[in-house]
């Protein structure tokens, strides 16, 4: 039956109100196929979910969680040091493991807010931190990964993310996944005196936040975080007595960064079991 509708001008017109079009049915991502090739990637924020969801199938039950943080680092360093390090080294070792990928990184560190009063040194509660961390955590963990390895790049990180993996793996013992924390990446007293013993390199400490030891990783992967290029042209480029502008610089960070991949590569396959 026709629908009288009154118009402004006081005419009539009859018509039919159309249904609308039914939509089409959900489509299920965890049986869809692929569409495309696979992203060359282990950053699970890089990727797509079927990307992830077929990671996981193909045994890539490993995931890292890189932590940094942002702190005052003298003049010539970004405050985000330690979080373009834990990136770059965290890329390297899961591409070393190659069972595995890595979460996004926690780029705040744990402190006090009120007392941050340094510029750039933005920090979250140890409270929060713990939180984000153990969120972090359960969430992969509910997506299959079987193994959560921690990898820390700052003082402040370590202890709280250590009464995370404690009060995690006491939640979910005996329910086939566990949580980590790599020690062995972050021991900056074996990496000193590598450089030091083994490179050669002696340092002077000019009372700055800064290090040649870690400003070489820096002058590797990310050389404008330590402001390379401006104190080449403000002919500022030694820290501690030792010149960042040089080809041995280059290969020291280089080197860093092996020992400190190597290293970390070893405790996580260990802590998994495969002993490879």
């Amino acid at each position: 039956m026709s629908r009288l509708v009154l118009l402004a001008g006081g005419c009539a017109l009859t018509g039919f109100a159309q249904a609308p079009a039914p939509s089409p049915p959900a489509v299920d991502m965890a049986t869809l196929p692929r569409p495309v090739a696979m992203l060359d990637t282990v950053w699970i924020e890089e990727m797509t979910q079927l990307e992830v969801r077929d990671s996981l199938r193909a045994g890539k039950t490993t995931v890292l969680i890189p932590a940094g943080g942002m702190e005052d680092n003298g003049p010539y360093v970004a405050v985000s040091q330690h979080n373009s390090i834990v990136r770059a080294m965290a890329e390297r070792i899961a591409r070393q493991l190659g069972n595995a990928l890595c979460a996004p990184a926690i780029a705040l560190a744990p402190a006090n807010p009120a007392a941050a009063t340094n510029p750039g040194s933005v920090v979250l509660s140890a409270a929060t931190y713990k939180s984000v961390l153990t969120d972090m955590a359960t969430s992969l963990r509910a997506q299959g990964f079987r193994h959560i390895m921690i990898l820390a790049d700052h003082g402040p990180d370590q202890a709280p993310a250590i009464e995370v993996v404690n009060a995690l793996n006491a939640a979910w013992k005996g329910q086939g996944a566990t949580v980590a924390y790599v020690s062995d990446y972050y021991d900056y007293d074996a990496v000193a005196a590598y450089s030091r013993d083994v490179l050669g390199n002696p340092e002077t400490p000019e009372g700055y936040h800064d290090d040649y030891y870690v400003a070489a990783i820096s002058a590797v992967i990310d050389a404008e975080s330590i402001r390379l290029p401006e104190r080449k042209a403000a002919g500022r480029t030694a820290i501690n007595g030792i010149d960042l502008a040089t080809a041995k610089a280059l290969e020291d960070g280089q080197k860093i960064i092996d020992l400190r991949v190597a290293a970390a590569v070893k405790q996580i396959r260990s802590l998994i079991g495969t002993g490879r």
